[in-house]
């Protein structure tokens, strides 16, 4: 016999899940959370900028034919972001930037299908498009900053705790030249055997 008797949560009046989730004091708070954080890039005190990035290939799919830039959005306020588990390793053509690191801050305000677009799987898109996040540091070193570019890793998750979203990066390689004009390199093998299996 069970000793706490008709005694169950599922049961009781008292109970119940939020009726209006889009009023509740978390939501509500959402715009106050991005102000103070927009204290955060009118001190100083993000020396970069985060852009989520398309691409479009005119040869119908990632890789092929010339690659144009089809939409650029910065996220705003800057996301808190720290570049240090990226480490340097030795290739052929030099050392190139590897590892994954984590956005955190993204803007409460943002609805999952809008995280969902910022932050696009690659193999989600129509096969022309390519989707990327782009960490650019700011004018205080010069205005010619290189673009860093990331692949979104696993799913966006929403943290109602702390007022954010947060995603991990993985570092890649092939990222914009210097005049802003996409690097016209060819996809890992990664990115091709995902491609391939959307035949």
């Amino acid at each position: 016999m069970n000793p706490r008797g008709a005694n169950q949560p599922n049961v009781d009046p008292d109970l119940h899940p939020l009726v209006i989730p889009e009023a509740s004091l978390v939501e509500q708070l959402g715009s106050v959370a991005d102000d103070l954080r927009q204290l955060n890039t009118d001190f100083g005190l993000r020396s970069y900028r985060v852009f989520s990035v398309t691409y479009e290939w005119s040869g119908g799919e990632p890789g092929l034919g010339e690659a144009r830039i089809a939409s650029q959005q910065e996220l705003l306020p800057t996301p808190k972001l720290g570049l240090e588990p990226l480490s340097k390793e030795a290739r052929a053509a030099g050392l190139v930037e590897r590892g994954i690191v984590t956005l955190t801050e993204v803007s409460p305000r943002y609805t999952e299908e809008q995280i969902g677009q910022l932050f696009a799987d690659g193999a989600a898109l129509p096969r022309p498009f390519q989707s990327f996040v782009e960490i650019q540091m700011d004018r205080r070193d010069g205005s010619d900053q290189p673009r860093r570019r990331f692949a979104v890793v696993g799913v966006p998750a929403r943290d109602p705790d702390a007022f954010q979203w947060t995603v991990r990066l993985s570092r890649q390689d092939a990222q914009r030249l210097p005049d802003g004009q996409p690097n016209p390199v060819l996809l890992t093998m990664a990115d091709r055997l995902a491609w391939e299996l959307r035949r």
